[in-house]
């Protein structure tokens, strides 16, 4: 099944939505206003890569792992994440395909272990990048383009919104965690649910 290219822009608060499909092929992309130096963004997102866990909503627990290439100027070699608080459960592997230090961007490939059946994405490669627009001020573009599996061509229009969604709740969450110092009642909530969860396990 073949779909035309389709491009949507949604203005949503301080996030800037664009969405491209063609051939298999998905790219959403986030652009937001986030309240502060570039450098503390970049510290947070690159030099502190391996624990994620710390602000993303949907990353109970992550490790540092040699994926790959450790580029100059970089913290880490690669990471894994669990997606579901489970250490045998689904899994992001990720690591770096480039890295510039100087000029804050990063490419990074998101393998994914683990899947259930009927997951719809084969990998994403996401690519970060930071534009200092004031003294307090930094543009973020967060840009990842995602390959799916067939299935998910015909879906493609709820795939389209709920991973627009969900790139946008970590664009949020890194704003928040860097203006705020500390974590998006989103990640706060997370954390509860999963205590509660090990509680009754226990």
């Amino acid at each position: 099944m073949k779909l035309d290219e389709n491009v949507t822009v949604v203005i949503l608060s301080e996030t800037v939505s664009s969405f491209t499909f063609r051939e298999g092929i998905m790219i959403t992309t986030k652009i937001i206003t986030i309240e502060t130096s570039s450098d503390k963004i970049w510290q947070i997102f690159a030099h502190d890569f391996d624990n994620a866990y710390k602000w993303m909503a949907s990353v109970p627990n992550s490790v540092g792992h040699d994926n790959g290439k450790k580029y100059e100027g970089s913290s880490s070699a690669g990471r894994v994440c669990e997606l579901d608080g489970n250490p045998k459960g689904m899994k992001a592997k990720e690591s770096f395909l480039a890295y510039d230090e100087e000029n804050k961007t990063c490419t990074v490939l998101i393998e994914f272990l683990n899947t259930p059946f009927g997951f719809p994405i084969v990998q994403n490669v996401a690519k970060f990048s930071l534009t200092q627009t004031s003294t307090k001020q930094s543009e973020v573009t967060f840009s990842v383009t995602s390959t799916l599996k067939p299935l998910a061509f015909i879906i493609y229009p709820i795939i389209k919104f709920g991973f627009g969604f969900f790139i946008k709740q970590i664009v949020e969450e890194l704003k928040f965690y860097v203006e705020n110092d500390t974590p998006h009642p989103r990640k706060i909530k997370a954390i509860n649910k999963m205590k509660l969860t090990t509680k009754e396990q226990n």
